[in-house]
């Protein structure tokens, strides 16, 4: 079932009892409302009730002061009429705040005129006392009448009020009659409706319930299946595979990293991989960073270090390349981490084998070039010894063996020149790159000139690295060569060594060596290759492997080697971009524990 369809379910579900409720509620409120506003009706009624009892008792009080005062003539009897009198006015303003029709106020507003008029003669009466007893007979009976007919309409007035009252009584009782008729029809209507409603919900989502188990069980059984296949897999591809928790525990090996660590996946399995898979840096056979703790530190997927071995359980040592990856859940948290290997012996093997035939090409390339450089004085040489043997004047034959002196020094120059790029100890120490790119530049000086190539040298900084200087020489030596090969008369040859950081990691300080040029450029169908063994544009004179020792070399010493290239103009060219590292590479800790490692070949 779609998510929307189950939350769209069970809102309905809880919706419905809620507007039931209020529906109820709705109902009873209107009911209680009108059972409220018939009690009202029914207290003002009383009220207006209560007061106009109390306003017909104090006019009948009048009346009996006045009659008791005609017939006795006592002043005493005037006392109820004008203790009356001091009440009517405030029950009359009562009664006018009470009623709000129109006609009733009308009604009212005439039997106050009418109880004023009384009074009014009333009043007149008394003043005019005392009187003969039959006009004093014939008054009383005036006032009598009076006072009758005012009652009369009190009455009236006040028997409408009754009335209404129990019209509103019987109106309150049938209209609670009603509600609670329509409450309890409302209820069970309600409440039908919500047990109807209510199951065919139920039985929609027991039915999706019911689908959703089954799809559940069938993705059981395939995540089941995948794992099987999966399983089989890792067990049976070529690469060592390793397996661990997100505390680098091992938790799964195959057979072929059963092979390469020389333990069984039984024993392995709860044990710290520090243990079963140490790993060292060939060279200098210090420890390397484990690949789990890289990828527990990073986050990512990691690569291990170039010339890596690893120590099997029995001591054995295997040349491996190996990468780790974390292993994530849905919501991108680590669970585990899995290690890939592969045992490169052979690989290893075969590239000394390259680069020792690369180192051999390099000793051809230089011989011809020393060759080619001292032809050049050596022709002179024996032309000036050739002219001092027919010479008879001292002078000139001194002159001639000062010539001949220089050209000897120039063909020694040249030779120690040559054998200081192949001569120079591998054992790693501090020395300044600046030092080595002047040292370089100044061996290709004359074979510049030569071509019509200027090359310019920059240096500006004096910071020391960690490594071999012999090492960055041959690189070096290769890069300007290959500048000078792609470069034409009039192009331009660019040496800069300045302060940086690493491009990879700007918390490293270090050395940046560029070897930039103006020449043809790299095609980009061929840029992405330069670095890999055996690719050359060179069909008659170069191996391939040029670029790829360089390579080697600067990454040995913890740096990179990277390039880039136009060959559209304006701006073409080709640029070379070396970053060494304060601290180096490998070599600081070969340095520490004396160990010296092989002697790195010559490139081109």
């Amino acid at each position: 079932m779609e998510s929307r369809l189950y939350n769209r379910l069970l809102f309905r579900l809880l919706a419905l009892p809620v507007a039931a409720l209020a529906f109820l509620a709705l109902i009873l409120g209107y009911g209680l409302q009108r059972v409220e506003e018939s009690a009202k009706a029914i207290d003002r009624a009383d009220v207006v009730i209560l007061h106009g009892n109390r306003l017909t008792k104090l006019i009948l009080d009048e009346e009996t002061g006045l009659r008791g005062f005609l017939l006795t003539r006592n002043p005493v009897f005037l006392q109820p009429l004008h203790s009356a009198d001091l009440q009517i006015e405030p029950e009359f303003d009562t009664l006018f705040t009470l009623i709000q029709r129109p006609d009733q106020l009308a009604r009212l507003h005439r039997i106050q005129a009418s109880h004023k008029q009384w009074e009014l003669e009333a009043y007149h009466e008394i003043d005019a006392f005392p009187q003969d007893e039959s006009t004093l007979e014939q008054h009383m009976l005036q006032r009598k009448q009076d006072m009758d007919d005012l009652r009369v309409q009190i009455d009236e007035f006040l028997n409408i009020f009754i009335g209404r009252r129990a019209q509103r009584s019987a109106e309150d009782i049938l209209v609670n009659r009603n509600a609670r008729i329509l409450l309890l029809f409302a209820v069970a209507l309600i409440a039908g409706l919500l047990v109807w409603e209510t199951r065919r919900i139920f039985r929609v989502l027991t039915a999706a319930y019911n689908q959703q188990i089954k799809e559940i069980k069938q993705r059981v059984d395939e995540s089941y299946a995948r794992e099987q296949w999966l399983n089989t897999t890792i067990r049976s591809i070529g690469d060592a595979v390793i397996a661990c928790d997100t505390e680098g525990t091992i938790v799964f090996m195959n057979r072929v990293a059963e092979e390469l660590t020389g333990w069984q996946e039984q024993e392995a399995h709860g044990i710290s991989l520090h243990r079963v898979f140490p790993i060292f840096n060939e060279d200098t056979r210090a420890a390397v960073e484990n690949p789990v703790d890289k990828v527990r530190r990073l986050g990512t997927i990691v690569g291990l270090a170039n010339h890596t071995f690893l120590v099997s359980k029995d001591g054995s040592e295997i040349c491996i390349d190996d990468s780790g990856a974390p292993i994530c859940d849905s919501s991108g948290k680590m669970i585990g981490i899995v290690l890939v290997f592969r045992d490169i012996t052979e690989r290893r093997m075969s590239e000394g084998a390259l680069m020792r035939a690369e180192k051999l090409a390099a000793a051809g390339r230089l011989a011809a070039s020393v060759a080619h450089e001292v032809n050049n004085p050596l022709e002179g040489l024996t032309n000036l010894v050739y002219i001092a043997r027919r010479s008879d004047e001292l002078d000139e034959i001194r002159h001639l063996l000062s010539q001949a002196e220089s050209e000897l020094g120039r063909i020694a120059h040249i030779t120690r020149q040559s054998l200081g790029f192949y001569r120079e100890t591998a054992i790693a120490a501090h020395f300044k790159p600046a030092t080595v790119v002047h040292e370089v530049s100044d061996f290709y000086t004359a074979r510049a000139a030569t071509l019509g190539v200027a090359l310019v040298v920059n240096t500006t900084t004096e910071r020391e690295v960690l490594g071999t200087a012999g090492e960055l020489r041959q690189v070096l030596s290769n890069l300007l060569a290959n500048g000078l090969d792609a470069c034409s008369r009039g192009d331009t040859i660019r040496l800069e060594a300045n302060s940086a950081t690493d491009p990879r990691d700007s918390t490293r300080q270090g050395v940046r060596i560029t070897i930039a040029d103006t020449g043809q450029g790299i095609p980009p169908e061929h840029l992405d290759s330069v670095f890999e063994p055996f690719f050359t544009t060179k069909k008659d004179t170069g191996t391939g492997l040029g670029l790829w020792v360089s390579r080697e070399l600067v990454e040995k010493h913890g740096g990179s080697l990277r390039v880039r290239s136009r060959t559209v103009t304006p701006g073409c060219g080709t640029v070379f971009s070396i970053f060494l590292p304060l601290q180096g590479g490998p070599h600081s800790a070969a340095q520490l524990n004396g160990h010296q490692p092989q002697n790195d070949l010559a490139v081109n």
